[in-house]
């Protein structure tokens, strides 16, 4: 059975045989802040760019040749690593983590 409980639309496609584990989409918006010349804060201003992250783990095993190079766009996620952990002590342990970059 699939470990799929409460995951809708994945948020990136790559290709792997096995279970979804965990996911983390987490965005991130920088702050600047200007100071006036007495050092107080006058404004505090969100950088128009933004971080998206999206971390999977999975259980089963990779197909890293069909994961193949994307071009980077705009809000686009692109994969920047996948790793695979074979032992024999359990399945096979893979993690996929791929980046977005997009303006406000």
């Amino acid at each position: 059975m699939s470990a799929t409980f409460g995951v809708g639309t994945l948020p990136i496609t790559s290709n792997y045989t096995g279970n979804v584990q965990s996911i983390t989409d987490t965005t991130t918006a920088t702050i600047k802040t200007y100071r006036d010349e007495s050092g107080n804060t006058v404004a505090a201003v969100a950088v128009p760019m933004r971080e998206r992250k999206v971390s999977i783990d999975f259980v089963g095993t990779a197909s890293f040749g069909l994961t193949g190079a994307s071009t980077i766009g705009t809000g686009t996620l692109t994969v920047t690593s996948i790793s695979q952990d074979d032992t024999n002590d359990d399945f096979p342990k893979g993690k996929l983590e791929a980046v977005a970059y997009s303006g406000t």
